[in-house]
């Protein structure tokens, strides 16, 4: 436990300096990085921490998603806009239930943040179980299966790259363990070195890889493969692989970037002002290649399913334009709404952007007429 927390301080550090060298715009700056919340009862079933952050930018900051490394963890944030100035949360709930023992997790958090549109907040600590009352029998340690890491992160993976990473997976219970074959593997990873069966406190290393040029989409991704035993202690596990894939373009000289395609939006946030939560609220975007080869759209993703999104083509020739229509529904929205779409191109200078949409929604009291009184 001790390595893992000096090896998250020293992630946390190198992270911190490299948020240090955007300037202007909406940044993001947290009070920490590391929660350490020592040992946990069993019985508490949730441990929670809340990590502050202030707008230490000119220009309002929101957060779009945060992603948590495991199922066990399920995160919450501020979802209004943030102004200059102002402070924001983001919140980890761990699940402490059949989890006895040390942890390590991760949240990263994707905002407009010109310093760090991406930022990892860790937290540590033990599960222990809950001492029997004065009289009872001592409940024994039988031990469990379990893999050296919470996580087999890839970081970034580009779409032309194949990658591999270890991982360990230990038999510490007192039991022999026999593994079933592991399916529902996708077809863009393949494991090797899973072990048939492992004695008490053996383990085995397995590789994972990753072919960046099969993955689906771009963008943070993760995939976990269900692990299933004999072991009458975990008869169930999984190994949880995380990932963010990226287009790869070649060092292009001054010449080369000339010629190459360029998108060019008319916007990059469109406001509605105030509206009533309920209301459909419809813009354009106006997309142009002003580059001088053809600019594919591979991904145009909006971060809610209250956003609908269309247009009418993927390729844009030279000089064209194209007007993107965006939906949005405030169904059951209040308060400061944004929302983003994360477009991906072939743009070699900005292949990964954010368009967005705010709207100012006044809570509303709806009365029920049908309802009894």
């Amino acid at each position: 436990m001790r390595f893992g927390i000096i090896a998250v301080l020293l992630f946390s550090l190198m992270d911190g300096l490299a948020q240090t060298k955007a300037t202007g715009g909406p940044q993001i700056m947290f009070r920490k990085r590391l929660h350490d919340f020592g040992k946990v009862k069993e019985s508490s079933i949730y441990a929670t921490t809340r990590y502050t952050f202030v707008n230490t930018g000119d220009k309002p900051l929101f957060i779009s998603s945060v992603q948590s490394s495991c199922g066990c963890t399920v995160p919450d944030w501020t979802r209004d806009t943030i102004r200059p100035g102002d402070s924001g949360f983001v919140q980890a709930k761990y699940e402490t239930i059949n989890r006895p023992g040390t942890f390590q997790k991760t949240v990263t958090v994707y905002s407009n943040a010109t310093n760090a549109p991406f930022y990892h907040l860790d937290f540590v600590g033990e599960v222990i179980r809950d001492e029997a009352p004065e009289g009872a029998p001592a409940i024994p340690d039988y031990g469990k299966v379990y893999f050296s890491k919470p996580t087999v992160d890839f970081g970034v993976i580009y779409d032309n790259q194949t990658d591999t990473q270890e991982i360990r997976l230990v038999n510490g219970s007192v039991y022999t363990t026999e593994f079933q074959p592991l399916q529902n593997i996708p077809a863009w990873c393949r494991v090797l070195g899973f072990p048939k069966s492992l004695e008490p406190n053996e383990n085995a290393v397995i590789q994972v890889i990753l072919d960046g040029k099969l993955l689906k989409g771009f963008g943070f991704g993760a995939f976990e493969i269900p692990v299933a035993s004999d072991n009458a202690m975990t008869p169930y596990t999984g190994m949880y692989i995380t990932y963010t894939r990226k287009l790869w373009f070649p060092k292009l000289n001054a010449r080369e970037l000339a010629r190459a395609p360029k998108l060019v939006v008319d916007k990059k946030l469109h406001n509605f002002g105030e509206a009533k939560s309920g209301d459909f609220l419809s813009t354009e975007f106006l997309f142009t290649n002003t580059g001088k080869q053809e600019l594919k759209l591979y991904e145009m993703h909006p971060d809610c399913t209250c956003l609908k999104v269309e247009y009418d083509r993927d390729v844009l020739k030279p000089g064209e334009k194209m007007k993107v229509k965006v939906t949005f529904d405030t169904v059951l929205k209040n308060g400061n709404a944004n929302q983003s779409i994360w477009v991906v191109c072939n743009d070699p200078v900005t292949p990964e952007r954010f368009i967005s949409v705010h709207a100012h929604l006044p809570e509303q009291v709806y009365n029920c007429p049908t309802c009894p009184k």
